[in-house]
């Protein structure tokens, strides 16, 4: 298989990310170099990808374990929402993750990556985990510039995601309120409803596997599944995963299932 290399400059690629976001000069030119860039991503990726599965298989053996490329409207949304970003310092154009059963075997993965580390530069870490998201987001993130002054490759940046299952659930549902309400809950745009009740969520989760829980949010149990059943009553959140259930029934793709079940049972985990 030939995988592609990159055939623009930084400076090329930086100038139609930042058109493409702004939606000025000529789309299909845009569209050729930022492919390119994101095409660029895939050898490396794959190793990655490789690493991670052997690991987190070792430790899991049914451990998911998945690899995608960043979609063109995710890095146009990533480059509005920061004006000064740019296409090439986007740490996750390329991104596999690992979703682990607990906390404990999401910890003894990443030790891995403290213990045998890549050849290629950890060039930071993010512990979402340790200290959540406001939006309620947690995960463990290593980030890496792809090395080799001999690779085409050499200074490419990917990112590598460890979960829990729980976790998981929380991050499809995300998913599937989006779809379902056209709101961009992942990047905290969506209505304050919304956004509160999966900081709650987040956190009912985060107090099941022993974690820090979402700041401005409570630590107990009880006072967090009050809120949330509160926000059902007045906000219908169940009715909207019961929707987008009976919408991807009936539909082959697996992660439309998984994704349409997380949401759906959420509520029912979270005040249980």
């Amino acid at each position: 298989m030939a995988y592609a290399t990159l055939q623009f400059t930084r400076t090329e690629y930086n100038a139609a990310g930042r058109a493409f976001a702004d939606a000025v000069g000529n789309p299909a030119d845009c569209l050729a170099i930022i492919d390119n860039f994101r095409a660029s991503h895939a050898h490396p990726l794959n190793t990655f990808h490789t690493t991670l599965k052997n690991r987190a298989q070792k430790l899991a053996p049914k451990a998911l374990v998945v690899q995608r490329i960043k979609r063109l409207d995710s890095i146009a949304a990533k480059l509005r929402s920061k004006s000064s970003m740019r296409l090439t310092q986007m740490q996750d154009i390329g991104g596999c993750r690992a979703v682990m059963p607990t906390v404990q075997l999401v910890r003894r993965l990443e030790a891995t990556y403290v213990n045998s580390p890549l050849v290629h530069t950890l060039s930071n870490s993010k512990d979402y985990i340790a200290t959540p998201k406001p939006t309620g987001y947690r995960g463990v993130h290593l980030m890496y510039t792809f090395a080799g002054a001999s690779s085409p490759y050499a200074g490419l940046k990917l990112e590598i995601q460890i979960r829990t299952q729980l976790q998981h659930k929380w991050a499809t549902a995300v998913e599937a309120a989006e779809t379902f309400t056209g709101q961009a809950l992942k990047s905290n745009l969506g209505s304050e409803e919304w956004r509160r009740f999966f900081a709650l969520m987040s956190s009912v989760f985060a107090l099941r596997e022993g974690c820090p829980t979402v700041p401005g949010t409570s630590d107990d149990f009880l006072k967090l599944s009050e809120e949330i059943r509160q926000l059902n009553a007045s906000h219908h959140m169940a009715n909207v995963f019961a929707a987008y259930r009976r919408f991807c029934r009936g539909l082959s793709s697996r992660r439309m299932r998984a994704t349409s079940s997380s949401g759906s049972n959420l509520l029912v985990e979270g005040c249980s």
